[in-house]
């Protein structure tokens, strides 16, 4: 059997122009065409924080002052996919790596 979807994660915080709420609702529209569920992890709140770093240690682009909004894939095989994270400066950009990540995923809700 194929491996599926099973949860889409943000890392993220409210005052990044790149996470919220651009990255939020996309992540809303992504993983609703997904039909997983959405867990917006804030690195401004600790217990949230720790699953955030851990996430992004392992599977993303880690730095002890990593970029955000990083963006994961789980799936059912247990693999975690880096999909995208957000472009410095470029909240545009940031936009069209959205863009990118549900065109290859082939949903462009």
């Amino acid at each position: 059997m194929d491996a599926r979807p099973v949860r889409l994660d943000v890392v993220m915080a409210r005052w990044c122009p790149h996470c919220y709420p651009l990255s939020v609702d996309q992540g809303k529209i992504l993983a609703r065409d997904l039909d997983v569920p959405l867990r917006l992890l804030d690195i401004d709140r600790p217990a949230e924080e720790t699953v955030a770093d851990e996430l992004v240690r392992l599977y993303g682009d880690w730095d002890p002052d990593y970029l955000i909004p990083q963006v994961f894939l789980t799936w059912s095989d247990g693999r975690v996919q880096h999909l995208l994270t957000g472009t410095p400066g470029s909240v545009a950009a940031t936009h069209q790596s959205w863009d990118r990540v549900r065109a290859h995923l082939g949903h462009r809700g």
